[in-house]
């Protein structure tokens, strides 16, 4: 089957107006690596564990192989087998303790151009540097305001490097993002499914 390219709108839940990407995939994709986009293009620490829900089903990377019978391996889906119609909903959520969620909704899907495949996945287009880990979106939301209300940002937090730096939502840098989009998401990967 010849591939296809996915675009698809992902919205952090609650702030859609201001993090969101929309983010191009090969329909050959696995539904795990687009988990591991998420957490990439929203500048994760990517150390919690994370499911999806499509269509009535439930997708998790079994761990400790604890998890129900009916969960889905989101390792051995292809997108491209989902049975996606444009408008269709995914939903992830991160990090069980303090949610961070997700809404992933397919905008468009064409013809991958002959030879293009190692242009995907990439960014498109979005707003909002990320997320912060660990942190309720109630408090997320104090902090969002209080850049809004100053102008400035005083938060300071750890990045995936493990250096403090000063986290304000509007750095964003598509450019920058693009850049190492690729290897996020293979070191996610790798962290995730080496487990397996």
């Amino acid at each position: 089957m010849k591939a296809q390219v996915y675009k698809f709108k992902i919205e952090y839940a609650d702030f859609e107006n201001i993090i969101w990407r929309d983010a191009e995939v090969s329909s050959n994709y696995t539904l795990a690596k687009l988990g591991y986009l998420v957490l990439a293009a929203f500048d994760t620490l990517a150390y919690h564990l994370f499911f999806l829900e499509y269509d009535g089903k439930h997708y998790e990377i079994d761990l400790d192989g604890e998890l129900e019978e009916d969960n889905i391996d989101p390792t051995e889906i292809k997108l491209n087998s989902m049975n996606l119609g444009i408008g269709s909903e995914i939903m992830m959520t991160y990090d069980y303790g303090c949610e961070q969620v997700f809404k992933i909704t397919l905008l468009e899907v064409r013809d991958m151009e002959k030879g293009t495949s190692t242009k995907y996945p990439k960014i498109i287009a979005g707003a909002g540097k990320g997320i912060l880990d660990d942190i309720f979106s109630e408090d997320f939301r104090e902090i969002i305001d209080e850049i809004d209300k100053t102008g400035k940002s005083e938060h300071i937090y750890m990045n995936a490097y493990g250096e403090n730096e000063n986290w304000d939502y509007r750095d964003f840098d598509i450019e920058l993002l693009n850049e190492s989009l690729k290897y996020e998401i293979e070191t996610i990967r790798q962290a995730y499914e080496g487990q397996l």
